[in-house]
Protein backbone atom coordinates (compact mmCIF):
# COMPACT_ATOMS: atom_id res chain seq x y z
CA UNK A 1 0.00 0.00 0.00
CA UNK A 2 1.19 3.59 -0.87
CA UNK A 3 2.24 5.90 1.55
CA UNK A 4 -0.45 9.12 1.41
CA UNK A 5 1.25 10.89 4.61
CA UNK A 6 2.61 13.69 2.76
CA UNK A 7 -0.52 14.20 0.46
CA UNK A 8 -2.69 14.14 3.63
CA UNK A 9 0.02 16.84 5.24
CA UNK A 10 -0.46 18.85 1.77
CA UNK A 11 -4.34 18.97 2.27
CA UNK A 12 -4.17 20.12 6.12
CA UNK A 13 -1.78 22.94 4.91
CA UNK A 14 -3.95 23.78 2.45
CA UNK A 15 -6.86 23.80 4.77
CA UNK A 16 -5.10 26.07 7.34
CA UNK A 17 -3.54 28.55 4.24
CA UNK A 18 -7.09 28.85 2.20
CA UNK A 19 -9.36 28.21 4.88
CA UNK A 20 -11.74 25.14 4.80
CA UNK A 21 -14.14 26.42 2.91
CA UNK A 22 -12.39 27.36 -0.08
CA UNK A 23 -10.00 24.09 0.28
CA UNK A 24 -13.38 21.39 0.48
CA UNK A 25 -14.26 23.14 -2.20
CA UNK A 26 -11.23 23.22 -4.50
CA UNK A 27 -11.55 19.18 -3.43
CA UNK A 28 -15.20 19.08 -4.17
CA UNK A 29 -14.47 20.01 -7.74
CA UNK A 30 -11.37 18.06 -8.31
CA UNK A 31 -13.74 14.81 -7.10
CA UNK A 32 -16.60 16.23 -9.71
CA UNK A 33 -14.23 16.45 -12.82
CA UNK A 34 -13.10 13.16 -11.75
CA UNK A 35 -16.79 11.59 -11.68
CA UNK A 36 -17.24 13.32 -14.86
CA UNK A 37 -14.53 12.14 -16.58
CA UNK A 38 -15.22 8.71 -15.61
CA UNK A 39 -18.74 9.02 -16.60
CA UNK A 40 -19.93 7.61 -13.02
CA UNK A 41 -20.78 8.64 -9.89
CA UNK A 42 -18.51 7.79 -7.21
CA UNK A 43 -18.10 7.09 -3.38
CA UNK A 44 -15.47 7.03 -1.00
CA UNK A 45 -15.91 4.89 2.21
CA UNK A 46 -13.37 5.20 5.67
CA UNK A 47 -14.03 4.46 9.05
CA UNK A 48 -15.03 8.13 10.24
CA UNK A 49 -17.10 8.84 6.87
CA UNK A 50 -18.74 8.09 3.29
CA UNK A 51 -18.09 10.85 0.52
CA UNK A 52 -20.58 10.72 -2.31
CA UNK A 53 -20.13 12.68 -5.48
CA UNK A 54 -22.97 12.67 -7.56
CA UNK A 55 -22.57 14.17 -11.23
CA UNK A 56 -24.52 16.70 -12.24
CA UNK A 57 -25.43 17.15 -15.98
CA UNK A 58 -23.88 19.52 -17.57
CA UNK A 59 -24.72 21.28 -20.66
CA UNK A 60 -21.56 22.76 -23.62
CA UNK A 61 -22.71 25.97 -25.03
CA UNK A 62 -21.43 25.64 -28.71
Amino acid sequence: MTDNSEFCEQIGAAIIQLGTHEALSCMARMLAAVAQHQGSDIQFDCDLATVTVERKSISLNG
